[in-house]
Parts: C-alpha cells; structure tokens; sequence
C-alpha cells in the first residue's frame, strides 16, 4: 500500500514538474518577448503557443502576414528552424498594460529549408491581460 501511494506521489510530482515547464508564464513585457524568442530557438510549439495571443501577427521578412496557428504549426513540424540566434540592443518601452521591444536579432535560420544568416531588426509587442503577458505582434526587417 506505501508503495503504490509513494508511486502515485512521485507521478503527481513527475506531471506537475511537465506541465509548468510547457505553460510558459512571463513576469514582464521583456520576459514575454525574450520567450518568445527562446521557445522559437528551442523549436518548443507548446511553449510558443502558450505565448501567442490568439490574434498574434507576425511580419515576416518580406512583409508576409504569418498568424498564431500557422507558426505554431510550422515550429511544430520542422518548416520554421532557428538553428542558432543571438539577441542584441533590446530595448523595452512599457505602457501600463502594453510593452514595445526593438532589438537585433542575429539569426541562422531555415524556412522550408531554404537557408538565412544574417541580421534582423525586430519589434515585438507584448500586451497584459487577463493576469498574463501574451506577444500579440512581431515584425522582422532584414538590415
């Protein structure tokens, strides 16, 4: 009986441990926006759904509009590919419930296995609601 019981108690722990590593909760604007690049890194979907807002918008670098569902999918099965990213210069401006980060954002990439390196300049903007920081919007500009 001590023994399924302690079983038990080391699986309830075991999930718990899971499912905060996969419910991604950022403290502020620049937290939100830095996970949102480390979960992109990391190839993590679920984080990165835990992230986005259900209207995100994303400008890609040529101007393309990329939705919540469509890069959470394209993380998700390989389309979209941070091999290696470094960011640079962030800077936060936060306003009561809204924060606007720009940054640089040295990024070697694979977009339908079609390469990138290089630099990009990025805005995010992180809004609060409902108790959590969720990215709204992210837009990319090759310099």
């Amino acid at each position: 009986m001590k023994s399924l019981l302690l079983i038990l108690l080391g699986l309830t722990f075991c999930l718990t441990a899971a499912a905060q590593t996969s419910n991604v909760q950022p403290i502020d604007g620049t937290d939100c926006s830095n996970l949102f690049f480390k979960a992109l890194a990391e190839k993590d979907a679920a984080a990165l759904s835990s992230l986005v807002s259900n209207d995100f918008t994303a400008i890609g670098m040529r101007g393309q509009p990329i939705q919540s569902n469509q890069l959470v999918q394209a993380v998700s099965q390989g389309i979209i590919v941070i091999d290696s990213g470094m960011l640079s210069a962030a800077r936060t401006r936060t306003y009561g419930d809204v924060a606007v980060t720009t940054g640089l954002w040295n990024v070697k990439a694979r977009i339908e296995n079609a390469g990138f390196e290089g630099e990009l300049s990025y805005m995010s903007v992180c809004v609060k609601s409902g108790g959590r920081w969720k990215i709204v919007a992210v837009q990319f500009t090759p310099i």
